[in-house]
């Protein structure tokens, strides 16, 4: 299949998982949304330049365990899985970062993000409960994720990796938005915001894979 049309159906289906989910038809968004996120997958698989390597194996194990937290969330009763799932993903996403360029750690990048996330934590205290360890230690890493993945954005001249700082950023908020909806207050049209956030973001790291150079 041609690059341009599975990037169609990729924004077919999550168009579809939004529109099902705002409209509360919970079984058709129980297919959508790991089927939006196996698709993000697939592009990987079918498209990553030169058959793999070590970068595009750790992005694509890490939207595994994504796909695995999507499966995990569909229910509030398996949020803890879910959110260790995606903390897994974390990680590897961290590694193909750190495997490209080293460990960079930019002041200018490092500080905001940290300030982002002790307002989020500030915030949801609260109401965390038992809760807070496992929430500090998924921000301290999504945090660290971030910022590698910025840091590789800014001293990287290759075309994959132009749009890794708005893939981390975007993941940092849609994490952000859930956490704020489930910890602070509840607020309206958070499952558009999170999700196309969420898509957005790891549609970008799978893209990356599938660049030359």
């Amino acid at each position: 299949m041609n690059k341009k049309l599975f990037h169609g159906l990729i924004l077919v289906s999550a168009l579809l998982a939004i529109a099902v989910d705002f409209f509360e038809y919970k079984t058709l968004f129980f297919f959508f949304k790991p089927l939006t996120t196996a698709l993000i997958i697939l592009l990987v698989f079918c498209f990553r330049y030169g058959g793999g390597n070590s970068y595009s194996n750790s992005i694509l194990m890490g939207l595994f365990f994504c796909l695995a937290g999507d499966v995990f969330l569909l229910s509030s009763d398996f949020f803890v899985y879910g959110l260790g799932s995606f903390l897994i993903g974390h990680l590897l996403f961290l590694k193909a970062f750190v495997k490209e360029r080293g460990w960079y750690f930019p002041l200018e990048v490092g500080i905001p993000l940290i300030l982002f996330g002790g307002v989020l934590l500030w915030l949801s205290y609260p109401n965390l409960e038992r809760l807070f360890i496992p929430v500090v230690l998924y921000m301290s890493v999504i945090i660290l994720m971030s910022w590698q993945g910025i840091a590789l954005n800014r001293h990287s001249s290759q075309k994959a990796f132009q749009s890794i700082g708005l893939a981390v950023t975007l993941f940092l908020l849609s994490d952000a938005l859930i956490a704020l909806d489930k910890f602070y207050f509840s607020f309206s049209f958070s499952g558009l915001l999170v999700l196309s956030t969420y898509w957005t973001a790891i549609f970008l790291l799978a893209e990356s894979t599938t660049l030359k150079g």
